[in-house]
């Protein structure tokens, strides 16, 4: 046959089969992403229609052949871009990974908002204001405590009225039990009496007013590690409410910490309620005003209106001037959370975040 519909036999048609480039392609971008970039790209491919017994040419056929063809090569430049855009965007991910990892592995010499003091040569001295904090160790368990016995402010600045130094003179706004209408601030600073006469609950909250928190055991032994003990370098018995911050400085532990034993019993975050012999029934226990109630708990402990059965103790670490047994390991386990006396005090910590 010489013809068919009008197309010579000596006319040459493209072969409709894909090319290898093409079927590569299509692999490795994926089916799914060839087949949707794809519908976008010949969806702009503008084809002649040929209906039955119209006359073909090699020149309609060759032309709907490359326009196939360029749509085909646009197909290509796109998908090619999207995955160099993937790669980009993966390689981004890998960077992105390794700063955060090298963030997390860190060890910075301070807490956020507070600014090293390069005079101090033997340890890392951190400071924001009248705040200061010395650095505990090193790598991912370092944390930071304060350096003096702290003192207890209306203003987080360390300045204003402070309370507690030589009575029990909180305000009404800031209770015993801790739940305050107006907050106080706990603050490290040096040349004031540090303060006392307050209640776990009331130097709990102080010091997250700071943003920071009483140690836990662990941390506050780890920051009085080194300090010289009793007979020595820091001696204080009968020294009445205590001394001045910054007043021993011989009395300092390895990391900077300053009088950590002798001067006042420091709470820390612990309790310890005595269990197996139930001696308190739910409900029961807590003073007025502080809501709650304890059961199954067998310690017999002192309060403001003396020794109560049924209550957990806090505790309070290092000694005061009121005890010739204060020093490192020194732990009285005898006080209810809600007591105060004149040589009870506290020391912050802010935790790596």
């Amino acid at each position: 046959m010489s013809e068919l519909n009008g197309l010579s036999s000596s006319t040459e048609v493209k072969s409709t089969r894909l090319p290898l480039w093409l079927r590569w392609t299509a692999m490795a971008a994926g089916v799914p992403a060839f087949l949707a970039v794809g519908a976008v790209v010949f969806a702009n491919v503008t084809v002649t229609s040929f209906n039955a017994g119209d006359p073909l040419s090699a020149a309609a056929v060759n032309a709907n052949f490359n326009a196939l063809a360029g749509a085909i090569n646009s197909l290509q430049t796109t998908v090619a871009t999207q995955q160099q855009t993937i790669t980009d965007l993966q390689t981004s991910n890998t960077a992105l990974t390794s700063e955060i990892a090298a963030l997390q592995n860190a060890d910075p010499d301070c807490p956020s908002g507070y600014t090293k003091d390069p005079s101090a040569t033997d340890i890392v001295l951190c400071k924001k204001g009248v705040d200061e904090v010395v650095k505990i160790g090193a790598g991912a368990t370092a944390f930071w405590a304060d350096r003096y016995e702290a003192s207890v402010w209306d203003a987080a600045t360390g300045t204003g009225t402070q309370y507690g130094a030589s009575a029990d003179d909180y305000p009404n706004t800031f209770p015993d039990t801790g739940k305050w209408t107006a907050p106080l601030y706990a603050v490290s600073k040096v040349a004031v009496r540090p303060s006392a006469f307050l209640t776990w609950f009331q130097a709990s909250e102080a010091c997250r007013a700071g943003g920071k928190r009483l140690p836990s055991g662990s941390e506050w032994l780890a920051a009085a590690m080194g300090t010289p003990d009793l007979a020595t370098l820091c001696s204080k018995t009968g020294a009445g409410t205590g001394t001045d911050t910054g007043a021993s400085p011989q009395c300092m532990s390895r990391w900077g910490a300053q009088d950590m034993i002798g001067n006042l019993w420091e709470w820390t975050d612990e309790w310890y309620p005595g269990v197996g012999d139930a001696t308190s029934t739910p409900g029961g226990a807590w003073p007025a005003g502080y809501g709650g109630g304890t059961a199954n708990v067998s310690s017999k402990v002192y309060g403001n209106s003396g020794a109560t059965a049924g209550l957990p103790a806090a505790t309070l670490r290092g000694g005061s001037w009121r005890d010739p047994w204060s020093g490192v390991l020194a732990l009285l386990l005898d006080s209810a959370p809600s007591r105060t006396q004149p040589s009870f005090g506290l020391r912050c910590v802010i935790p790596r975040r």
